[in-house]
């Protein structure tokens, strides 16, 4: 990914509302100071401004905390492009990108916002002044309160932003492409689902559906590993089989030994040999004319699995 070079400036990502929530018809019952300051009426470099008019002074507060992260997000990825992958398919321009990227943030609230660390830093303690009214609406009488936060975003903080972001957003992909190539390299049962946690994390970070659709391809590519893995067993001397689990002709082990029953064997005994499981048994209370088994149950992520082998007495 690149940053692109181009110059922001912080105080243009005003909000829309900000003239409409102080332009309504209504009479100021109560203010925090004796004259609005200018500062929420005009664009000041360096600075967000952001404000909101609820039912609560505390509501109001909030909306504009969440409206100071919607526009840093915003400032940070306007300079993010998005790295193309053979795997991602793109839907239009960039720009798109960036408003779904965004549009998806303020759908979801903060909850996908949590993982990224510039956005757990934004709190209402570091803003540089506020303002708020009591409001009564003249036609309802309804009362209102409106409130406005002048928030500190010096160019310098935004540029460091962009690069936590940029390293932050290659990380996440890097993570999912490498699990997607490490897919036919599986090498044991347990893997599968630690491969599933490494990923969470980018799944949860993606904000685009895009990518966070292929994420959640590639780990629903690893929950079907399990309905491939099959067994096959072999005679290995006197009263004992090797048996081994593969998927599409790849070994693969499993620390989990299997449950094993049998129509007439005792002493049923499975032990982990090498990438084989050699089971063992007793089989002098098996006749010679009946078809005399032991099967095997292996406990899958998911589900489960059942192989079975014949055996002779001799």
């Amino acid at each position: 990914m690149k940053i692109k070079k181009i110059g922001i400036t912080v105080a243009l990502l005003f909000c829309v509302g900000t003239v409409s929530v102080f332009a309504q018809a209504y009479k100021v019952v109560e203010k925090s100071d004796k004259k609005a300051p200018a500062w929420y009426e005009s664009a000041e470099s360096g600075y967000i401004v952001a404000s909101a008019e609820a039912s609560s002074m505390e509501e109001a507060r909030q909306q504009c905390l969440e409206s100071v992260k919607r526009q840093i997000l915003q400032a940070v990825a306007q300079n993010i492009e998005f790295s193309d992958s053979h795997v991602v398919k793109q839907t239009s321009g960039n720009g798109d990108r960036i408003t779904e990227f965004v549009d998806q943030y303020t759908a979801e609230g903060s909850t996908r916002a949590a993982s990224l660390p510039f956005i757990k830093g934004i709190s209402l303690s570091k803003v540089e002044g506020s303002y708020w009214e009591k409001r009564q609406e003249k036609k309802s009488g309804k009362i209102t309160y409106a409130y406005a936060v002048r928030y500190p975003f010096p160019e310098s903080e935004h540029e460091s932003l962009v690069r936590q972001f940029e390293e932050q957003d290659r990380e996440m992909e890097d993570l999912i492409k490498g699990m997607e190539a490490h897919i036919s390299d599986i090498s044991s049962v347990e893997e599968i689902d630690r491969c599933i946690t490494k990923m969470q994390p980018a799944v949860d970070y993606f904000f685009d559906k895009t990518r966070r659709e292929w994420a959640e391809g590639v780990i629903r590519n690893y929950r079907k590993l399990p309905t491939l893995i099959t067994a096959d067993s072999k005679a290995d001397g006197k009263d004992s089989y090797l048996v081994s689990l593969s998927i599409e002709g790849k070994k693969i082990t499993t620390a989990s030994m299997p449950k094993l029953t049998s129509n007439c064997a005792s002493q049923l005994k499975a032990v982990p040999k090498g990438e084989d499981i050699l089971v063992t048994y007793n089989c002098e209370d098996c006749l010679e004319d009946e078809e005399n088994f032991v099967e095997l149950t292996f406990r899958m992520p998911g589900k489960s699995l059942k192989h079975k082998f014949y055996f002779q007495v001799k």
